[in-house]
């Protein structure tokens, strides 16, 4: 079955090229940039989906619209193909077929990873698995909250709607389907560093070594982890004294007492690396608890969370932005068609995940202010062209978050000031390995150029005057530690933004378009990177965390690109005496990030709970597959059933996200979040235990919220200590099994 499932989902997925090749056809006429054509037909097919569901929803079930939006798609262009001039071996190239081989293996690679732990337990998986069997269930555009009484999600789930389209066309349950997203996810953006790979070799002016500078790319990107999985690979090999652990101050990499290298004993273990940024004292007002996870933790740790899924789109709206930046420079004329057509990937990127709308569109100003400034118009003409050409894109954004957010997540003032800032020696151990060979490549060549000392100062002063003022501003709180390592903060972004300003300069003299384009786009990942040290986006957190989880994942992304190609450009300068100390050094920090990522994945792969395989709940015991299947067979969709409140990131209201039956109330503070109603959740929470403590006398609840199932669990009799054959009275039994007692409510 899971053969069948593979194959099913691999050839639907590549038939797409067709669509994909007869309109990159068209776009190529048009002088717009080519996107991979099994990506292009991906993108449209989604899109006719997107628009058939928002019209047919109601009418028509899901599945069958996802079935005419890629029949009616493979038809038009089929036929398209057929009556053109265009042969077999058009669309059957040497390129066309690389990129289908390779799109397969990253599929089959990363299915391989999911079945050897497939398990949707731990971190927020089931509240993910809630929203994917709501979203596959769904007969509105905007699905059923199961964990809230039929309420609409509050979340951002065009994701998951957008990934399970294959899945649900081959009618698969939401269980087996949450394990094909990642592999897509991770499969479409495999095309993208593809023809990423095809511009960079174009800067190069060379063929060979190709697929192995890809493969490197997409290693580099998917499997590496920072720095700190040299503190890690130290800790297990117990080198260090408990001072510099302390040092390092990252709370779960300690001094281990024996040596637990392959492979440690913790399953968790590896967990520690994605939670490297903070600042936590018991003896200091404020705390700084950030999440900075990045690709590999993600592939590992398996879920699905909108950050992830947006990945592919990410990756395209960096790629179409050096395009179009590189075209302009080149050709001194700026396409306005390539701006729609990056918004529409944009608002592709936002309805996944809206908190990417702000590093993207400043990657873009970013580049167009030094285009502006490059072309040299007037004051007053500089100030019109960035209006108008960051006007679709700006559209795009204020649409997205005004109409078509799900979440009202944000407060206001939306955006305010840093108390504590990030200790230097986490910005290092977590930046450094992707951004050391730019850094170096940017230092060789502003010395092998010239450059003026006088310039380079004057850069870093401008620069710590603007800092000071406004960290002035921002009223942030000190202590002596937290002085010491801000001004370390500050002459270290001092030092390396005004080294890669002066690079941008040499660049704009030698008219290096895409390396230009390239170091202002790596510039405003570094200017995100800093300026999270002084303003975060106001969620109902009120702190940072989000801004640094989703903005640091951003950057981490668009740097790792862009490492890549200047460390591979740093190789092909270097003599082979130099070579060798390059690679040793390259080595030793190399080999610890692949160490973490095998066993990382060793201990994931030790520690799943079911059977290996592709359904993520296998993990469940027999009682609870029963219920589960019962539920389906003998209920309604639009059914309500009340069982026990859950706790978060624990295995817990389970039921509801497997059977997409709707529960009064799950995992209580996660829908705080969303809907930002803590009193009328906690109310509601206090309902529920109050009629599980004692059925009888709060029967008002049944009524309140329409519930027609009651869930009564081995574990619920224990807590609550009451009789069972007490609560049988009110209610008829219809299902039971050694762990669950299931009714209907009179």
């Amino acid at each position: 079955m899971i053969f069948l499932y593979t194959v099913l989902c691999l050839i639907l997925f590549t038939l797409l090229f067709i669509p994909g090749f007869v309109t990159n056809k068209y776009l190529s006429q048009k002088k717009l940039f080519q996107v991979p054509d099994l990506f292009l037909g991906f993108i449209l097919f989604i899109f006719i989906g997107t628009i058939f569901s928002i019209f047919f929803i109601k009418f028509i079930p899901l599945q069958y619209l996802w079935i005419s939006s890629y029949l009616l798609l493979l038809i038009l262009s089929t036929t398209h193909f057929i009556i053109s001039k265009d042969t077999f071996l058009d669309i059957f190239s040497i390129s066309m077929i690389r990129n289908i081989l390779i799109f397969c293996i990253v599929f089959l690679l990363t299915l391989t990873i999911r079945y050897f732990n497939p398990d949707i337990i731990d971190t927020e998986k089931i509240m993910e698995l809630m929203i994917l069997t709501a979203v596959m269930d769904m007969k509105s555009i905007i699905p059923d909250d199961l964990w809230y009484h039929n309420e609409g999600i509050k979340y951002y789930y065009f994701g998951y709607f957008v990934f399970s389209s294959v899945p649900k066309m081959l009618s698969f349950e939401s269980n087996i389907a949450y394990n094909f997203i990642l592999p897509t996810v991770i499969s479409y953006s495999s095309l993208v560093l593809i023809h990423f790979t095809q511009l960079l070799f174009e800067q190069l002016k060379i063929k060979k070594n190709f697929i192995l500078f890809f493969i490197f790319s997409f290693i580099f990107i998917f499997f590496l982890s920072p720095i700190a999985s040299f503190v890690e690979f130290m800790s297990h090999l117990s080198i260090g004294s408990n001072a510099f652990y302390k040092f390092i101050d990252i709370n779960g990499i300690d001094k281990l007492p024996n040596i637990k290298l392959f492979w440690p004993d913790d399953h968790w273990w590896w967990f520690s690396i994605s939670r490297i940024i903070s600042y936590n004292r018991t003896d200091f007002i404020l705390s700084d608890y950030t999440i900075n996870e990045f690709p590999a933790f993600s592939l590992i740790l398996g879920d699905i969370h909108p950050h992830i899924l947006a990945i592919p789109f990410v990756l395209l709206s960096i790629y179409l932005t050096i395009l179009i930046f590189k075209n302009a420079y080149k050709h001194k004329e700026f396409h306005y068609m390539s701006i729609f057509q990056l918004a529409i990937i944009f608002l592709f990127t936002i309805l996944i995940n809206p908190w990417y709308l702000i590093p993207i569109l400043w990657l873009f100003v970013l580049n167009l202010l030094f285009y502006e400034y490059y072309i040299g118009v007037k004051p007053r003409v500089f100030i019109k062209s960035i209006i108008q050409k960051c006007l679709p894109l700006l559209l795009t954004g204020i649409v997205v978050i005004l109409f078509l957010n799900p979440s009202d997540q944000l407060k206001f003032p939306f955006i305010s000031f840093v108390k504590v800032s990030s200790q230097l020696v986490h910005l290092i151990i977590y930046w450094s390995l992707i951004f050391s060979p730019i850094l170096l490549f940017s230092i060789i060549k502003i010395f092998k150029n010239g450059f003026s000392k006088n310039q380079f100062l004057q850069n870093c002063f401008v620069f710590l005057f603007f800092s000071i003022v406004l960290t002035l501003v921002s009223m942030r709180v000190f202590n002596a530690e937290l002085f010491v390592n801000y001004v370390l903060v500050l002459i270290a972004f001092s030092l390396i933004i005004p080294i890669l300003i002066i690079f941008t300069k040499q660049l704009y003299d030698k008219n290096n378009y895409l390396d230009l384009t390239i170091i202002i786009s790596v510039l405003s990942g570094v200017l995100v990177v800093y300026g999270s040290e002084f303003i975060f986006i106001v969620d109902s957190f009120n702190n940072r965390m989000n801004t640094i989880f989703k903005f640091y994942f951003f950057v981490y992304l668009l740097i790792s690109i862009f490492s890549v190609y200047f460390l591979y450009r740093i190789y092909l300068s270097l003599s082979k005496k130099i070579f060798i100390i390059f690679i040793t050094i390259f080595l030793i920090f190399i080999v610890p990030s692949f160490w973490w990522t095998i066993s990382a994945l060793n201990s994931r792969f030790e520690e799943q709970k079911g059977v290996r395989g592709l359904d993520g709940l296998s993990y469940l015991i027999d009682d609870e597959k029963e219920l589960i299947s019962f539920i389906k067979n003998n209920t309604q969709t639009e059914d309500i059933i009340l069982e026990t409140v859950g706790r978060a990131y624990s295995k817990t209201n389970f039921i509801p996200a497997s059977t997409g039956r709707a529960t009064v109330l799950g995992w209580p503070n996660h829908e705080i979040q969303w809907r930002g109603s803590a009193n009328i959740i906690n109310d509601l929470k206090y309902k529920i235990d109050l009629f599980y403590q004692d059925p009888n006398n709060n029967m008002d609840l049944i009524k309140e919220y329409n519930i027609k199932y009651v869930i009564l669990s081995k574990n619920d009799i224990l807590i609550n200590k009451y009789d069972e054959n007490e609560f049988i009275k009110s209610f008829d039994l219809i299902y039971e099994n050694k762990e669950y007692k299931f009714f209907m409510t009179k």
